[in-house]
């Protein structure tokens, strides 16, 4: 459940970098744009990736043992704050694979503990 809820704040984080980067360039909304765009928004968003992340990976780590998709989704949170630091024209391009790589370290999460699942059902035989 907490790996769902963090695949689709990864994927809204996605969508708001895609979205924010189109309104910017078609400078169709002025104040909209510029409010998506405003440092406040990307360190709001960035809270619950950060707290499903700690909530889902280090138990799901004691659950199946692959770290993996933790170095995954570390590496991408990492990456996103590094944004913060840098100048801004780098940010779209770092902040896409950044979201695409937590993603799917949650997903392959997710994936190992329903495979983990599976092999722990009993069989009726």
């Amino acid at each position: 459940m907490k790996d769902n809820i963090a695949i689709a704040c990864s994927g809204l984080c996605l969508v708001h970098c895609v979205i924010t980067s189109m309104l910017m360039g078609l400078a169709a909304l002025g104040a909209v744009s510029a409010w998506l765009d405003s440092p406040w928004i990307h360190q709001v968003m960035l809270v619950p990736v950060i707290l499903f992340a700690l909530l889902s990976l280090p138990f799901a780590y004691i659950k199946h043992g692959n770290h993996v998709p933790m170095i995954l989704v570390i590496l991408g949170i990492s990456a996103m704050v590094s944004t913060f630091f840098l100048p801004e024209h780098y940010e779209f391009w770092i902040t896409i694979p950044s979201a695409l790589a937590i993603m799917s370290g949650h997903f392959w999460n997710r994936q190992l503990i329903a495979k983990k699942a599976l092999v722990m059902e009993p069989s009726n035989g």
